[in-house]
């Protein structure tokens, strides 16, 4: 299907944790700000502290004798998305529209990466 979020192909799938938040960025009541790179930069936060919560929540249930690693997400000057080490984990597409947000956030948490091999931008 086509869209005009302005990216070139998106995959959603199992294992995705997928956000389309809807916001009037134009509300003058609200916690939000008119500007597109606030609001990209803000989106990104929220992948960062989901992935924080994360680790803590697997924390909590690990057997006290495993040691798990800690996953670490982050952003990567000049690029949008959130990134671990030098993968992409969280991809960011979205367009606004008189100030009203669409489309959004695709996180994977479990995907099978394969699937990404039939996409031929």
């Amino acid at each position: 299907y086509r869209t005009e979020r302005g990216g070139e192909v998106t995959y959603h799938g199992p294992g995705q944790l997928v956000i389309y938040p809807i916001f009037s960025l134009s509300d003058q009541n609200s916690a939000f700000q008119k500007d597109l790179h606030w609001y990209i930069s803000s989106l990104e936060q929220v992948i960062i502290n989901v992935v924080h919560n994360l680790n803590q929540q697997c924390a909590r249930f690990a057997n006290e004798t495993s040691k798990r690693p800690e996953i670490e997400a982050g952003r990567k000057k000049g690029m949008i998305g959130v990134w671990v080490d030098d993968e992409k984990v969280a991809a960011i597409g979205v367009k606004v529209t008189k100030w009203i947000t669409y489309h959004g956030i695709g996180l994977n948490v479990n995907t099978d990466l394969g699937m990404f091999d039939y996409i031929v931008p």
